[in-house]
């Protein structure tokens, strides 16, 4: 009689591209609904704690199109940082 170890199967990917999309649409919720720059912009930062993508490949390998999804959501972060900062100097 042989006994076959199972590995449970990985659900970190699955889980991480339902909790980047939800926090993605929590800061559009925050930003379009509410108005609210400063919880928008730290909901869109976390997000990207959520890599959407293998998280296993080394950032020179991934390809392209991954490191501009995520380079513009980090850029939109920034720019979200820099409205509230430009914001702030103005009042």
């Amino acid at each position: 009689m042989t006994t076959a170890k199972t590995q449970p199967r990985d659900l970190t990917s699955g889980f991480n591209r339902v909790m980047y999309g939800l926090m993605i649409a929590l800061s559009l919720y925050y930003i379009l609904f509410n108005k609210d720059i400063a919880t928008a912009m730290s909901t869109l930062g976390i997000g990207l704690i959520f890599d959407p993508f293998r998280q296993e490949i080394p950032w020179t390998q991934r390809p392209l199109y991954q490191k501009v999804v995520l380079l513009v959501h980090l850029l939109f972060v920034f720019a979200l940082l820099g409205t509230l900062a430009f914001d702030h100097f103005i009042q």
